[in-house]
């Protein structure tokens, strides 16, 4: 694709733009779009082009990420009146950063493919400050050419990338394996402290202890978020934690495995957005379980 890289970017929001902005950064030739205009404004500012419609971010790129909430508006994006694939030129290269259904990732990459275009999964770990540092790390599948394109962008966001296959649906399964263990380790810190305050227990040494077992500096801050229900701050929310924690329970049943702590977390986290926490951090889900154990303010 030539030295000049000329670079598309969709979807600005808490994630999107530390991650775009940190592409600017390191010079590439950028267009981008959000649904909501006036988030493109400081990258025009700093010499971006600002689009109309993902259809025009495609024809004026060679590499398009994007970045947005779930299944409905990756599709929506990519084939909507003007969509992406009305758009990508033949060999053009479109990188999903999202957390998306397996089954979606397969059917993306199946319609990018008719279109002769290439389709990548690259979905990222770490929250928008991570993003905002360039500190994510991410997983990526799919035409191997593709991915050694799309490097030296990716390098602009990240500080450690995963190839793991060459179908685009091996990198959201593998984001699936990483986020089941987070959610799993969030409940399971919620658990212990519900049990801990039942028994009278000091918070403060449940704290030193799970700062001990997990050096992950994103375990240690869910330990202090949980131990002080600090969750008006999210960097990922509960909205956005039911809608991945149903990724996993999907594409474990899928492979006839069963996802018994996935199954017992989407019940607390219907409860608590049923309850109006959908926008606070998904570890607010520890308010259920102190709720189901009968603690109250």
């Amino acid at each position: 694709m030539g030295k000049r890289l000329k670079i598309g970017f969709i979807g600005l929001g808490k994630m999107g733009a530390g991650i775009c902005s940190n592409i600017q950064k390191a010079g590439f030739e950028l267009s981008v779009y959000n649904r909501t205009q006036s988030k493109m404004e400081p990258f025009v500012k700093a010499g971006a082009l600002g689009c109309k419609s993902p259809k025009e971010v495609a024809t004026k790129s060679d590499i398009i990420f994007t970045s947005l909430m779930d299944d409905q508006s990756m599709i929506g994006v990519v084939t909507g009146e003007s969509g992406i694939l009305d758009g990508l030129k033949e060999g053009g290269v479109h990188t999903c950063l999202t957390t998306i259904s397996v089954k979606m990732a397969e059917k993306l990459e199946s319609l990018h493919r008719e279109k002769g275009c290439i389709y990548l999964s690259g979905p990222v770990l770490g929250r928008p400050d991570a993003a905002a540092t360039g500190e994510l790390k991410t997983f990526l599948s799919g035409d191997a050419d593709a991915i050694e394109s799309c490097k030296p962008v990716i390098k602009s966001y990240t500080t450690m990338a995963f190839p793991v296959g060459n179908k685009a649906a091996e990198a959201i399964s593998m984001k699936v394996c990483a986020n089941y263990m987070v959610i799993s380790i969030i409940e399971m810190m919620g658990e212990i402290y519900t049990f801990a305050e039942k028994s009278e227990l000091n918070a403060d040494m449940l704290q030193m202890m799970f700062q001990m077992a997990f050096a992950e500096p994103v375990m240690k801050m869910y330990a202090e978020k949980i131990k002080n229900r600090d969750f008006d701050e999210a960097g990922f929310d509960l909205v956005g934690g039911l809608k991945d924690v149903t990724i996993y329970e999907d594409a474990f049943t899928n492979v006839q495995a069963i996802p018994g702590i996935a199954r017992i977390v989407k019940d607390k986290l219907v409860t608590a957005v049923a309850h109006g926490m959908g926008l606070k951090d998904w570890s607010a889900v520890y308010e259920i379980t102190r709720m189901q154990a009968g603690l109250k303010d």
